[in-house]
């Protein structure tokens, strides 16, 4: 009974002896005997009996033999209450507040340096909130469980962060060997990476094993591991997932801590190591030789890639790159970020097909540039690199500069030697950045070629955000400047625009005409100015332009609908003189070298005209300004004048001219028409571009200056092959004409011409023919027809195969050139001067005459010409060549005589001053007659 009163006294006065502060020393260097470690408390002890025997200690230190050393705000210990009362300590639990557990790498004792002593064989411990260290690897925020075992043997498990990123982790130490090793099992998980080791685990730290791992997407790793206390090698390395392949061998130093590797692969997807960049460790220096076929990088199909990668605290870096690119192109390099991501190093790219490289990039190709071979110092930084000292070439073009990179936005500065516009401006129009992209900057080119414009000094300043934005442009061409600018919206068209063109002549321009329209040079030797400017929504731009060419004043302002894309609006053309102005068009007083139909090349030659055409006063279209106002509308299939007022000379018209898919309808009523001589070398087309009907209404036709055609109304009808020209009515000399001229194109064939004509009631007196020839009729009425053909590719070709037949009868006129009268009254006063000159000059009054000839080859075979009045008769035969404008004929004179004399003259040469000669042997034996 005393024995048990004392053993009662001794639990009761216990928890005051250990939590006496006086004791605090014996209490640690019995925990140090009993633990074989330092014990060192700074806090409250304290033991405690319920609800179970409890020892709780606060600002504890154990340190090992081993340098281990373990610091925590609080332990617990729960004791075994059986063995606590035969005097012994038996712990079952032991739970640790907030520790710090560092172990020093290499662990000095190796496995026995982490084996738990034997009096804690069957311990249960708990970590919370704890820290445990390795050398210099830090495990943060430990919640784990710790069983020991018999022989050494341990099991943790738990969880913390591992360079802030979350750990899962499994260990487990088996039973220490008689040859001081221990197996050793570590399973682990982090950011979707699995990982699983076995091997064993010495007393001098050296392990040996295999390692296996899951990577996110499905991959699969192993590889052998061998470490000791200054490195880790990994050895026969393979990972593989699908057809991924990754293989080669890592050596992780361990004092610093350092990573080399030397890997290759194959069909390589680098979106599956990208978890990987997060979780690297900021102050581990790593260094990878890499080489890899069939990549994958940013959803993008690469043939390969070649590299040393490294990356540290101060940075990372990629030296000797080779990325291998589609269409055989290559991006070779250095390259490196400091850890304060400034950026910098050399970067070539060489791309043989550069469409092959776009296109498989998802951009559009630029057709001029077939290859590229640029390179480039890098600098800025990550997020905000720097491209300068560009240089190389794309296509045959040598280009220079800087590009500036940000996130959604580049910023560029290229200087290019030679440039071609169209094909980028083509590409440019395909958007081939994404939407919320914007690329700005400046663009210069030493020569630049739009087409068939050649450029000098180009300058652009412009901005591509969706739209693009040409804020400023300018160039040297053809020893002007043009400039402007031009913003083209989201559909890529002309939202606004501001442009202007100033050169010293217009004749380079001529190159840019269609190769059927020939401009006459004098037209385009002058200065030229134009001005354009443009604003409003694609259905609804309007637009102005002013234009000068010399004298030429040519304004328009249309509206565009360029969703359509139609047009209307309207157009003016200005010259102070008509004359000059269709002299400069081609027409040289009266005479033309001006194509004959729209579309028909100049001739590009001024063509002799007659004498009377060559008369200043009557030049071609007459005195007076050149004025044109009009309405001009187009569509894809149609364009024209809708309301046209043309005053130009003498001539003065309205109307409209429309084509519509090749076919033309037009109205024109003019006041006064004036038509120029056509000259002998005019072409003839072998077909028309067009076909349509254009009705005619005039006041009256002038034809070389000369009045032809009063009143007159006519249908033009066209067609590819044929054109036929139907003349209902003209007033001719105050009568009526009418007819018809059907002109037929046979390709091959020299075309055909048709012509018939009738001609009624016509006063002599109120022609205005003047063709120089030695005989006219001032007065007398006349009816006459026509029925004539020709053939040929030139007008001249046309009246040397003139033929037909023609007639003309005519009474109570004047026929001049010959007088009956005269002669009459000479015979009766004998005067052979006097004669001689009534048979060349003077004229006769008659009653009646017929004439018809026949014309085969543009020359005219008189059939019969007779003239009757009452002073006599007057006959003629012979031929008159139309075509060489000379003739060759007999007249002869029957003067009211008695006896009757016939008195012949011969006429031959040219029309203008022909040969005569004139029989006089029988007036010179000619007596009257007796009474």
């Amino acid at each position: 009974m005393a024995f048990v009163l004392v053993i009662a006294a001794f639990l009761l006065a216990l928890p005051a002896f250990v939590a006496a502060p006086k004791h605090r020393a014996a209490v640690e260097a019995f925990a140090s005997r009993l633990t074989g470690r330092d014990v060192h408390i700074n806090g409250a002890l304290s033991l405690s009996y319920w609800p179970q025997p409890e020892i709780t200690a606060s600002g504890i230190t154990i340190t090992g033999p081993n340098k281990e050393v373990i610091t925590a705000h609080g332990l617990a210990l729960d004791l075994a209450l059986p063995p606590l009362l035969h005097g012994q300590i038996v712990v079952r639990t032991l739970d640790l507040d907030t520790p710090t557990i560092s172990f020093p790498w290499p662990l000095p004792g190796g496995v026995s340096a982490v084996s738990p002593p034997p009096w804690l064989a069957a311990l249960h411990a708990h970590i919370d909130n704890g820290l445990i260290r390795f050398g210099e690897v830090n495990f943060a925020d430990v919640d784990a469980d710790l069983f020991t075992g018999p022989g050494g043997s341990l099991s943790v498990s738990g969880t913390g962060q591992l360079a802030e990123h979350p750990v899962s982790l499994s260990v487990a130490i088996g039973k220490t060997a008689t040859n001081n090793s221990a197996p050793l099992s570590i399973q682990g998980s982090a950011d979707g990476v699995k990982a699983m080791l076995s091997g064993t685990l010495n007393t001098q730290s050296e392990l040996h094993g295999a390692l296996t791992l899951q990577l996110p997407g499905g991959m699969a790793g192993k590889m052998q591991i061998e470490a000791n206390a200054n490195s880790i090698l990994a050895s026969n390395i393979s990972l593989n997932n699908n057809n991924t392949n990754l293989a080669g061998q890592a050596k992780l130093g361990l004092n610093p801590l350092n990573l080399e590797a030397n890997l290759t692969g194959d069909n390589v997807n680098f979106s599956q190591f990208s978890s990987f960049q997060s979780a690297w460790p900021r102050h581990f220096s790593a260094q990878i030789d890499f080489n890899a076929t069939n990549i994958l990088i940013l959803n993008k199909k690469l043939p390969s890639i070649r590299g040393i990668f490294n990356t540290g605290p101060h940075g990372s870096s990629i030296k000797n790159l080779s990325l291998g690119l589609p269409g055989g192109g290559n991006l070779t390099g250095n390259i490196a970020l400091t850890s304060d991501t400034h950026l910098s190093g050399h970067v070539s790219l060489s791309a043989l097909d550069l469409p092959a490289l776009t296109s498989d990039f998802g951009l559009p190709p630029e057709t001029a540039w077939t290859a590229a071979h640029l390179q480039a110092t890098l600098g800025g930084s990550g997020l905000l690199p720097k491209l300068k000292l560009v240089s190389g070439t794309l296509g045959q073009d040598h280009v220079s500069g800087q590009i500036n990179l940000s996130p959604g936005h580049a910023a560029f500065r290229l200087a290019f030697d030679r440039l071609e516009l169209v094909p980028l401006a083509a590409w440019l129009g395909q958007k081939p950045f994404e939407e919320h992209f914007i690329a700005e900057g400046e663009l210069t080119a030493e020569h630049a070629d739009a087409g068939p414009v050649k450029l000098s000094n180009l300058f652009v300043d412009a901005a591509l955000d969706g739209s693009l934005n040409i804020r400023r442009a300018s160039a040297s061409l053809y020893n002007g400047v043009a400039g402007g600018n031009v913003t083209l919206g989201d559909s890529f068209k002309v939202a606004s625009a501001h442009a202007f063109l100033d050169i010293p002549s217009a004749t380079p321009l001529a190159a840019l005409a269609p190769a059927y329209l020939k401009l006459p040079s004098g037209l385009l030797r002058a200065h030229l100015n134009l001005l354009v400017a443009a604003a409003g929504p694609p259905e609804a731009l309007s637009t102005s332009a002013v234009a000068k060419l010399g004298d030429f004043t040519l304004t328009a302002a249309p509206v565009i609908d360029l969703t359509t894309p139609t047009l209307s609006g309207a157009v003016s053309l200005r010259h102070p003189n008509a004359i000059a102005a269709m002299k400069l068009l081609g027409f040289n007083q009266g005479c033309t070298s001006m194509a004959p139909v729209p579309g028909y090349p100049f001739q590009g030659s001024n063509q002799a005209c007659i004498a009377k055409a060559n008369d200043p006063s009557l030049a071609f279209p007459g005195p007076g300004a050149l004025s044109l106002g009009a309405r001009f509308v187009a569509a894809p299939n149609s364009y024209g004048l809708s309301d046209f007022v043309l005053s130009a000379g003498l001539l003065n018209a309205s109307g409209q001219l429309l084509e519509s898919k090749g076919h033309i309808i037009g109205q024109i009523d003019a006041g006064t028409l004036v038509i120029p001589p056509v000259p002998s070398r005019l072409q003839i087309p072998r077909s028309l571009p067009f076909s349509g009907v254009i009705t005619l209404k005039a006041g009256q036709i002038l034809y070389a200056g000369e009045r032809i055609f009063g009143p007159s109304a006519a249908t033009l009808t066209m067609a590819p092959d044929n054109a036929n020209l139907t003349m209902s009515s003209a007033n001719f000399g105050n009568g009526n004409a009418s007819g018809n001229a059907y002109l037929r194109l046979l390709g091959n064939t020299p075309p055909t011409l048709n012509i018939k004509i009738l001609a009624q009631n016509i006063d002599f007196s109120a022609l205005n023919f003047n063709e120089n020839f030695p005989f006219s009729f001032d007065a007398g009425q006349a009816n006459a027809s026509a029925n004539l053909t020709a053939q040929g590719y030139t007008v001249r070709a046309m009246a040397a195969t003139l033929g037909g037949n023609a007639t003309l009868s005519a009474k109570n006129g004047i026929f001049s050139g010959l007088s009956l009268p005269g002669i009459a009254a000479v015979m009766h006063k004998p005067n052979q001067l006097a004669l001689y000159k009534a048979l060349k000059s003077g004229s006769t009054p008659f009653t009646t005459m017929t004439f018809a000839t026949t014309i085969s080859k543009g020359n005219c075979s008189l059939t019969q010409a007779v003239l009757t009045a009452p002073s006599g008769k007057i006959s003629a035969i012979g031929d008159i060549d139309l075509f060489d404008s000379t003739l060759a004929l007999k007249l002869d004179a029957l003067p009211a005589l008695n006896p009757p004399l016939t008195l012949t003259t011969r006429l031959f040469g040219a029309w203008e001053k022909p040969g005569r000669t004139i029989d006089l042997h029988k007036a010179a034996n000619w007596m009257p007659a007796k009474k």
